[in-house]
């Protein structure tokens, strides 16, 4: 049997973009998707940043930065991985 290990939060990612697909109905899912992934990263790294020079300050973005989304991207940070067993 195979065991395929998820990290934690992949679920969240996934269902916050759905979310954003749902609400916004691009045109194009993929173009959401590199704008909806591309923001996401920014504010990851902008929070690794600030951890880092510890500014504590918080930083947020307005929806008009997103062409084709209405909500920012969200992700939790976990360190746990969810495991998934395949019959094989």
């Amino acid at each position: 049997m195979t065991q395929i290990e998820i990290p934690s939060e992949l679920p969240s990612i996934l269902r916050n973009f759905t979310l954003s697909v749902l609400r916004t109905k691009p045109r194009d899912i993929i173009d959401h998707a590199v704008e909806y992934f591309t923001q996401l990263q920014r504010q990851q790294r902008q929070q690794s940043e600030q951890l880092m020079t510890g500014n504590k300050s918080v930083t947020t973005v307005s929806s008009s930065s997103f062409s084709s989304t209405s909500q920012q991207p969200q992700q939790q940070q976990t360190s746990d991985l969810n495991v998934i067993s395949s019959g094989s």
